[in-house]
């Protein structure tokens, strides 16, 4: 009886673990803001010793759409961080606004102080089977994140 037990434990173990392995990418994110939040997270507040958002796949494919995944892929030389407007940062007053929500399209203004300069960012997301993703971000001047990826090719 012990045995057989046993062996149904290990077999729903088993099972368990190969759905989980065929399930895909853990989900994104469950709100526009959160997205958001957590790009800025990778910077923190202040001087630190981050290095910012990180290009690897894996990263660019969890908070973007392919579009910006490819147009990542594909930059050559990007001259500065887009998401902080420059190449390095100390960031200190980040501000994420609730987003605007209509259907499966969001905006989510961002405040923030870089250096002690203040920039102001909108992001447009877009939400997937799997969640919220960053589909673009926009600055007051009209660059937009796309725009810089293109031109870096």
């Amino acid at each position: 009886m012990f045995k057989r037990i046993l062996t149904s434990t290990t077999t729903a173990a088993t099972l368990t673990l190969a759905l989980l392995a065929a399930a895909p990418a853990r989900a994104q994110f469950a709100t526009p803001e959160e997205a958001v939040t957590k790009l800025y997270a990778f910077y923190g507040t202040g001087k630190t010793d981050l290095m910012g958002l990180p290009q690897d796949k894996k990263t660019l494919r969890r908070f973007f759409v392919p579009a910006i995944v490819q147009g990542y892929e594909k930059a050559e030389l990007i001259d500065a961080d887009f998401f902080i407007q420059g190449q390095d940062f100390e960031l200190s007053d980040v501000k994420v606004a609730p987003a605007a929500v209509t259907g499966d399209k969001a905006t989510v203004a961002v405040e923030l102080k870089n250096m002690g300069q203040p920039l102001h960012l909108d992001f447009e997301l877009a939400k997937g089977k799997d969640g919220w993703r960053i589909a673009d971000a926009r600055t007051p001047k009209g660059d937009t994140l796309r725009k810089t990826l293109a031109r870096s090719r």
